[in-house]
């Protein structure tokens, strides 16, 4: 594999991962958690810098599991439990498990970084201009903590209105994790619930659907019709089957529900089917459907799974000015940023 003749590169994104956004400190327990679906020799050096630093390492995998978000063992959830920093790994994700949510209740601090790779921590990691990422971030946040009704649309048929609620939190995901009690994925992401019965339109979905894991990157779009914030028409070819099939085969009712909506802006971010990195795609927007965490302070609450969709190159209005158009942040307070990290 690449990264073996990159070691340096990988250990250098691994410390960075470890000081900078997991925040470890000399004597903090740090669980390095996995399943095993990801690189174990990534695994080993980031659990190898967080013992450079002073902490308490320790790495522990698990097998994976078949859907997102199912129970972890016992054991696992109990280390969970028992440690200051959890850097979390698994691709089947458990974020919205009784196990994750006790931790967060115990005083863990989560770096969220599922399904990441080798190539990935060092090109999302290692080198990006993080600063930058972080700054338009937190311009970014306080426009759509402002914003009252947004609208989207795109060449393909997108076009969708919400309204958001000035008393429900939008969180930057900046990937730094100091506080305890806090989760946070990767950077270049803002995440929010708008309210959920205003969401009406038409998503025309054409980056990417997981789960199911028979999806992942579109080869063609799937249009999904939204009412009250709920899903009422799948319309596609042989992707939407899979996906109306997957959701109906939950026998749940919140599955259709639209969970967050979210922002992506990391300035490396490719589409290849890896959900970390495929939410983050530069001025793309994504919506989750299903379990809703509780940050969130949404109404559909936790449901038997969670996926996610993705739209590319939107144009998006918030109470009518634009902000983002063809991939590129246009907003006056984001323009130049925007120029710092794309060019």
């Amino acid at each position: 594999m690449f990264y073996e003749n990159m070691f340096m590169e990988l250990y250098e994104a691994a410390l960075k991962t470890v000081k900078l956004l997991a925040n470890v400190k000399p004597g903090e327990k740090v669980l390095v958690l996995s399943d095993t679906a990801i690189d174990r020799k990534m695994l080993e050096y980031v659990a190898a810098a967080a013992h450079a630093v002073s902490g308490e390492a320790a790495l522990l995998i698990y097998k994976t599991q078949k859907e997102v978000d199912m129970e972890p063992p016992g054991h696992v959830a109990a280390a969970m439990r028992g440690s200051d920093v959890i850097i979390s790994f698994p691709l089947m994700y458990i974020l919205h498990t009784k196990a994750y949510i006790e931790a967060l209740k115990a005083g863990a601090r989560i770096l969220e970084l599922t399904g990441m790779d080798p190539e990935m921590m060092i090109r999302l990691i290692g080198k990006v201009n993080y600063e930058a990422m972080c700054k338009l971030g937190d311009k970014l946040r306080e426009l759509t903590a402002k914003a009252r009704k947004v609208k989207a649309e795109t060449s393909k048929g997108t076009m969708l209105e919400f309204e958001n609620d000035p008393k429900r939190p939008v969180y930057h995901n900046d990937g730094i994790v100091k506080e305890r009690g806090i989760y946070k994925p990767l950077g270049g992401q803002i995440s929010w619930a708008p309210v959920e019965e205003t969401i009406n339109g038409v998503m025309v979905v054409d980056g990417f659907i997981w789960p199911p894991d028979e999806l992942g990157v579109l080869g063609h779009e799937v249009k999904l019709i939204i009412k009250n914030g709920r899903i009422v028409e799948v319309i596609g070819g042989r992707e939407a089957e899979i996906f109306r099939k997957w959701l109906a085969s939950f026998n749940d009712e919140k599955m259709y529900y639209v969970a967050h909506a979210s922002w992506g802006f990391h300035p490396n971010a490719r589409l290849r089917g890896i959900p970390l990195e495929d939410e983050r795609v530069y001025g793309g927007i994504e919506f989750g459907f299903g379990s809703q965490s509780p940050k969130f302070k949404g109404s559909v609450g936790l449901a038997k799974a969670h996926t996610d969709v993705s739209i590319l190159n939107p144009t998006v209005y918030f109470d009518g000015e634009v902000i983002v158009k063809d991939g590129r942040f246009v907003h006056p307070e984001l323009i130049e940023l925007d120029r710092k990290l794309k060019g």
